[in-house]
């Protein structure tokens, strides 16, 4: 990998100047997502799939049927187990991660 030689004598990676310029340009402000509001455009398809769904008895009988799945695979077949057991917690918790995502709008 190629270095930049400042005046000082010291070395610095061109990848890490590069990085650290990307991260500055692309940094943005950051918006919770909030769920919409009764009577907002997509409130309907929201309380179905989210409120109805995965924060009521489908999703949370999912996500333990899929814990369960993933406990009895641990030990035969890790590399199934470890990421059916996150996808289980995620589908559980699914409500909460989704309003700490944030997005730049």
């Amino acid at each position: 990998m190629k270095k930049l030689v400042l005046g000082n004598g010291g070395r610095v990676h061109v990848g890490a100047v590069l990085v650290l310029l990307a991260a500055a340009i692309g940094a943005g402000a950051a918006h919770a997502f909030s769920a919409p509001a009764a009577g907002d455009l997509g409130y309907d398809i929201y309380d179905i799939v989210v409120n109805q769904g995965v924060k009521g008895p489908l999703g949370f009988v999912g996500g333990v049927a899929a814990f369960l799945f993933g406990v009895s695979r641990l030990f035969s077949n890790i590399m199934i187990g470890i990421p059916t057991i996150v996808a289980a917690v995620c589908l559980i918790k699914a409500d909460s991660i989704l309003q700490t995502f944030g997005m730049v709008i």
